[in-house]
């Protein structure tokens, strides 16, 4: 009798959130990929007409598609491979106790912090062709006319990757350090003691027992790379 009561006042306090999902993620979602077989102009919900997979046909046929989705998928592997890299690098070094890490720990996890829109507009003004790194690069005489670095198409991409590293990697950098706390000291010490070197150390012990949050960071540094959109847009 207990766990029924239990049960339904368990049901009702869950309902707010259920229909919270249903009504702005579930319901949205199967609506999109309804109107992706349907042609619609948007708002008149009475001139919905399906067409199949024309809609897919067209995208597929059509070479600006391809061009966006290697862009994408370099982004997504260039952001992956060098987020996990350098999250992993500062949290070694955080870890390591040496004197100024806590005022380094803060200083790259606070553009985490930051709204994307912000790093877009901050990147945007500071890259401008009169903004203060191609003042910089002129000083230094590197360059005499102003470089186009999100107007050009050679180099755009990997200026939003540096500005997107940039942002993220402190994200990275606070779940490496967290699963370092996990690493028994027991390991480290017995494979020092066996003649391991620091990186043997890192490679032999650390990484492997390391392996889950690897595997977690890199799938949400994917799916945020495959999500992202306002940093590009600003």
């Amino acid at each position: 009798m207990l766990s029924k009561r239990l049960g339904k006042i368990g049901f009702f306090f869950s309902l707010p959130a259920v229909l919270f999902f249903l009504l702005f993620i579930s319901i949205p979602v199967f609506f999109t990929i309804f109107l992706s077989f349907a042609s619609w102009k948007g708002f008149d919900l009475a001139h919905i007409r399906l067409i199949g997979l024309n809609n897919y046909g067209e995208m597929f046929s059509d070479k600006t598609f391809w061009l966006s989705f290697l862009h994408t998928f370099i982004f997504v592997a260039l952001t992956t491979l060098f987020l996990n890299l350098f999250g992993f690098i500062g949290a070694m070094i955080i870890d390591s106790g040496i004197r100024g890490t806590r005022f380094l720990k803060n200083a790259i996890f606070l553009p985490v912090l930051l709204s994307p829109i912000i790093i877009g507009i901050m990147w945007s003004r500071m890259l401008d062709a009169f903004g203060i790194i191609n003042k910089i690069l002129q000083s230094l005489h590197v360059t005499n006319l102003p470089i186009l670095f999100l107007g050009s198409p050679d180099i755009a991409l990997y200026t939003i990757i540096i500005a997107t590293l940039w942002q993220f990697t402190g994200y990275d950098m606070l779940l490496y350090y967290a699963g370092l706390q996990g690493v028994p000291s027991e390991l480290i010490e017995a494979a020092k003691i066996d003649g391991a070197g620091r990186f043997k150390v890192i490679f032999n012990v650390i990484i492997p027992v390391l392996s889950p949050v690897v595997a977690i960071t890199m799938m949400l540094n994917i799916i945020g790379g495959f999500k992202i959109f306002d940093i590009v847009y600003v």
